[in-house]
């Protein structure tokens, strides 16, 4: 039985003779904070959001509109908010050419938030600094309190 599970293993990692190449670091450029190179910058039309006064219970959907302004490709690595009441829906997974748009698309669910909300969405990317941290605020009033 162990012949049998060992042959399996190696007709599974040689089949077709492929075999991944190995990333090295040589094959990513990491340029030093005084480089000349050519980089990618994001540039957001908003990075505050104010959704302003919501009943508790409500979803409030935003869109945050971007552009690399920069002269190379630009690719999102990560988009992370503080709270599971926050969440990233949609986010471009390909890289951004220089001049291109891009979109984020962000749901915060009121359920059980009442008061004065402040959320953070950081983007990390290829930029420097490799993070920007956009902002969602406003304030969810519950049944007790007027409007």
């Amino acid at each position: 039985m162990r012949t049998l599970l060992l042959a399996i293993v190696i007709v599974f990692f040689s089949a077709c003779g492929n075999t991944p190449e190995e990333v090295t670091v040589d094959m990513i450029h990491f340029p030093d904070e005084n480089s000349d190179a050519d980089m990618p910058e994001i540039k957001f039309e908003e990075e505050v959001y104010d959704f302003g006064r919501i009943a508790e219970g409500e979803l409030v959907d935003y869109t945050y509109i971007f552009e690399n302004t920069g002269d190379a490709p630009l690719v999102l690595t990560a988009v992370e908010t503080t709270c599971g009441c926050t969440a990233a829906k949609t986010w471009p997974k390909e890289p951004i050419a220089p001049g291109e748009k891009g979109r984020i698309d962000i749901q915060f669910n009121s359920d059980k938030r009442i008061g004065t909300q402040n959320k953070s969405i950081t983007v990390v990317a290829n930029t420097r600094p490799a993070k920007t941290v956009l902002a969602l605020r406003g304030e969810v009033v519950g049944p007790d309190k007027p409007e």
